[in-house]
């Protein structure tokens, strides 16, 4: 790993330290189990939480909601085209771990057949880019890193009950470089 790299993981580390639960997260833990929430949310978050997102390079999202947050960029699987996708995430060790349950919908997110078409993505997290390759988890893997997303955001066990037995694609994204 470079010292680059290395440094810019340090500052992630010492940003992610700041992120506390705020009084909207403990809502969002609360209605996000709801079915009505999803579906407004479904409609409401992709338009709203990108344009939050660019403030401050995401800070003011993880900040609003009290979840880590990132925005990743990744390739689009059919147009080739840069898309953004702000999103919870967990770590582990230095890898990113990122769920795409669609908020419960039986199909997959758009952002996760990019990661499959295009392995290579960038993150941003509280102002700090890296480039990342994407891996997608395995079932054992799969099963010991949900647990962890449903402690973080209680809407997600939820989710799992509405795909209509699609299990929802996660992926460990691994830092390559600092961008």
């Amino acid at each position: 790993m470079s010292d680059h790299l290395k440094a810019s993981l340090d500052r992630i580390a010492a940003y992610e330290s700041t992120i506390r639960p705020s009084p909207v997260t403990r809502v969002l833990r609360r209605i996000g189990t709801t079915a009505w929430f999803a579906a407004a949310y479904r409609g409401i978050g992709p338009v709203l939480d990108p344009k939050v997102a660019r403030i401050r390079d995401g800070a003011v999202l993880a900040k609003l909601y009290g979840f880590p947050t990132l925005i990743m960029v990744s390739t689009g699987a059919k147009s080739g085209q840069p898309r953004t996708s702000p999103l919870l995430y967990l770590r582990t060790g230095l890898d990113i771990v990122v769920v795409g349950t669609n908020f419960g919908q039986p199909s997959h997110p758009g952002w996760t057949a990019n990661l499959l078409a295009h392995p290579k993505a960038v993150v941003t997290i509280g102002g700090v880019t890296i480039e990342v390759s994407a891996s997608l988890l395995g079932e054992e893997e799969w099963r010991e890193q949900f647990p962890r997303f449903v402690t973080l955001y209680p809407g997600y066990a939820n989710y799992i009950e509405r795909r209509q037995g699609l299990t929802p694609r996660m992926f460990r994204l691994t830092p390559t470089q600092a961008a």
